[in-house]
């Protein structure tokens, strides 16, 4: 599965041929963009999946998958710092919303669900995390501002200037390179570890009403291997460019000021060991099934179920960085007991007309599923703001009852 979304604009906005120039669009963008825009970018890959059903109250599950995650924001004030420039007398551009969190993380996972009673299910996964690559960067702060000063000279300065950007995974050793075998050494328990909970429930309100949660990554990684931090500190303000130097060494003017900037903000170098803590995902949902019962159990209410589905389903990610909300509705239909589709409409931060699908085909023991996302957009995609897909495939097989 893959996602990847920017809530600023698409990259049609910024390339359209339209008949206007690519300055013009550029304007257009820069106009729009809100007081702080954020990016999203997620992948995973599962390389083995296996559950078990014990009895009919106990279920084991365990596995392993390959998954990126990363999460950024981009304040206003540094895209009109890039546009304009610091054009704007007493206008504070800050730093303060600017923050990335980045990770390339093998998760192995074991997990177990009990049937507690005939309306409740609870389960929990327990799982360690072998991260490769981590990018941290959520405590930044500062501002540029420029105000104008005596004998109509620009001051600007510098305050508050505090930045900490971490990494662990970057910086090889002498000898390393960044290949397969790298990559695969730090994902399968070589690289840095952690540890994470997902708990989750399934509670039947009510014959044909259903209703589920749960909570997913709830851990942390601690990044001890391959660690480079850099911590920037300090105040520096400059009363526009007094060129009093000697023209026959000029060079030692900009000495000067490239001395007294390093003696004012302090950039430091860090090898200390740090915790990342992982974007967690918050999901609820509630449904009504009903029409034709049908003796089947992928629908996993009861042994009597049915062959359609209606309900809404709220996601969250909370991360050091960013937290965002989506709200779904969904309709599902099941055609025979080997065909069913679903239709969703979402509306999350990057569109409020992202309708998709998803489709499960079962042909003996072999069970393929696909979902796709923003299918509006499918005939320009690079018009939307987000797009995201599932394949997947499952072999299910059945023993005595």
């Amino acid at each position: 599965s893959a996602n990847a979304g920017f809530s600023g604009f698409s990259i049609y906005e910024l390339f359209a041929d339209d008949g206007s120039d690519i300055n013009s669009n550029l304007k257009r963008v820069v106009d729009n963009f809100g007081r702080t825009e954020f990016f999203s970018v997620s992948q995973q890959l599962e390389v083995i999946n296996i559950g078990y059903r014990v009895s009919n109250y106990d279920y084991l599950s365990f596995g392993y998958y390959e998954t990126i995650e990363s999460i950024g924001k981009i304040p206003r004030d540094l895209v009109d710092l890039y546009y304009d420039g610091n054009t704007v007398m007493d206008r504070k551009y800050s730093i303060d919303k600017l923050g990335l969190q980045a990770d390339f993380t093998g998760v192995f996972h074991i997990g177990y669900s009990k049937k507690v009673r005939e309306n409740l299910q609870l389960g929990a996964r327990l799982k360690l995390y072998s991260g490769a690559i981590n990018i941290t960067a959520t405590r930044n702060k500062g501002y540029l501002l420029t105000q104008l000063g005596t004998n109509n000279i620009y001051e600007q300065r510098l305050d508050d200037v505090n930045i900490l950007a971490r990494s662990s995974g970057l910086y090889l050793k002498p000898g390393e390179e960044a290949d397969f075998d790298y990559f695969r050494s730090k994902l399968l328990l070589g690289g840095n570890l952690g540890l994470g909970l997902d708990l989750g429930f399934t509670y039947k309100l009510k014959e044909q009403w259903l209703m589920t949660g749960s909570i997913l990554d709830l851990g942390f990684v601690n990044n001890s291997s391959d660690v480079r931090s850099r911590k920037v500190l300090g105040d520096f303000q400059i009363d526009g460019f007094q060129f009093y130097f000697d023209p026959n060494s000029p060079e030692d003017y900009w000495e000067s000021l490239s001395e007294e900037f390093e003696e004012e903000i302090i950039s430091e170098e860090l090898t200390d060991s740090y915790l990342s803590i992982r974007p967690i995902k918050l999901n609820a949902s509630i449904s009504y099934s009903f029409g034709q019962s049908m003796d089947d159990c992928r629908f996993l209410i009861d042994p009597d179920l049915y062959n359609n589905k209606i309900g809404a389903h709220l996601f969250s990610l909370v991360s050091p960085v960013h937290t965002y909300l989506a709200a779904t509705v969904f309709y599902e239909k099941r055609f025979t007991p080997f065909l069913q589709a679903k239709l969703t409409y979402t509306i999350d931060p990057f569109s409020f007309s992202n309708f998709g699908c998803g489709l499960s085909l079962q042909t003996g023991p072999l069970n393929l599923y696909f979902t796709a996302e923003n299918l509006l957009r499918l005939n320009n995609i690079y018009n939307s703001k987000h797009t995201g897909f599932t394949l997947g495939m499952n072999l299910i097989f059945n023993g005595k009852k």
